[in-house]
């Protein structure tokens, strides 16, 4: 590489590390003022938030209805598939009694 190139890539690290390090002091400045006017991260993960207000969110309740459900179409589907089974292994191979 030649001494110029070195000097411009060297150059263009600086600079994208000096606009990293402006990103966060931004960050660190808007985190501030989030926690001094009382909306802190942890009111936006809990759903508390004002941007959040007016939203549906899908609660517990639902949520394990429609696992219940999947739960029994796959244990209704898993019996059914095993007694179509049994059935079929019956025909193909039938007992054969000779105690008569």
């Amino acid at each position: 590489m030649s001494p110029e190139r070195e000097a411009q890539e060297s150059e263009d690290m600086l600079e994208s590390i000096d606009e990293l390090k402006e990103r966060l002091t931004s960050m660190k400045k808007m985190m501030e003022e989030r926690k001094s006017t009382g909306s802190g991260t942890k009111d936006l993960f809990q759903g508390h938030a004002r941007s959040l207000q007016g939203t549906t969110m899908i609660d517990g309740n639902f949520l394990s209805f429609v696992f219940g459900g999947s739960l029994f179409v796959i244990l209704s589907v898993s019996v059914y598939a095993f007694y179509n089974l049994y059935h079929a292994v019956l025909k193909k191979f039938p007992s054969s009694h000779t105690e008569l």
